[in-house]
């Protein structure tokens, strides 16, 4: 079944499905018996940590291209045969970080990403949170259908960011970074500015999360122990005590005379 009509089904429909890695048609397989090759990426370092191995959530966006914990690059296949990252298809009772298809070890270290590139890429992922935040009734409109949306040139294809592998897809975002479009233009498409704005924004986003931080910071400190002291349990019994006398005369006074 497609994507989007496996989406359709869930009572929660995600809001990123758009921007979810896809498959993709690959020929001359030599690890599966179909020409259909899976996407999925994975952080060698998290799973070295994991007592027990797990592929996140967070790896199957397209927009991720490094580990947000340890700054190193994702990987898509195995580092030894280079075969697909297919933990489902394992017929054995093994570990998540055994390959299927040659039972190799994949938690190979990968090399650090860049500094500009992980800006990039932070930026992305915090207005895709702020989308999710507020994600609602979204239509075509919406930031992941915009983002999925641009055609880049892959194999001489327009081809969409979720459909790149992901030595392509980090490529692709050290160019963006350096102020390179390499888009596939079929169309004025506002999808271009979006990426291009996005793009020129990342190197003044660390500065505005800083002062977004200090700002929030300043508002929620404590203010300093000079404030008048908060009255105990005495005081508030002798008001009390002075408001009921005061209410007894007034009614007293209020009262004519026999």
């Amino acid at each position: 079944m497609p994507v989007e009509d496996i989406d359709g089904l869930a009572l929660i429909s995600d809001p990123l499905a758009r921007l979810r890695e896809r498959q993709s048609t690959r020929t001359g397989d030599d690890h599966t018996s179909t020409a259909r090759v899976n996407r999925l990426q994975y952080c060698p370092a998290c799973l070295k940590e994991d007592h027990a191995p797990f592929f996140r959530r967070g790896w199957t966006l397209a927009t991720r291209v490094s580990c947000i914990r340890h700054g190193c690059r994702l990987r898509d296949h195995c580092p030894t045969c280079r075969g697909d990252i297919t933990p489902s298809r394992q017929n054995r009772l093994l570990p998540q970080h055994f390959c299927v298809w040659c039972d190799a070890d994949l938690r190979k270290p990968t090399l650090s990403a860049e500094y500009d590139v992980q800006r990039f890429e932070r930026l992305i992922d915090d207005l895709l949170r702020i989308h999710v935040a507020g994600h609602g009734g979204h239509g075509k409109t919406s930031l992941p259908a915009m983002l999925g949306a641009a055609c880049f040139t892959f194999n001489g294809e327009p081809t969409s960011i979720s459909r790149l592998p992901h030595r392509v897809r980090y490529v692709l975002f050290r160019q963006l970074t350096d102020g390179m479009m390499p888009l596939k233009k079929r169309s004025e498409h506002p999808a271009i500015v979006l990426w291009t704005r996005i793009a020129l924004a990342a190197p003044k986003h660390s500065d505005l999360v800083a002062s977004l931080r200090a700002e929030i910071t300043s508002q929620i400190t404590p203010r300093s122990k000079t404030r008048s002291r908060l009255p105990d349990l005495a005081d508030l019994q002798q008001v009390i005590i002075r408001l009921h006398s005061n209410r007894r005369a007034s009614l007293a006074t209020a009262t004519p005379a026999n």
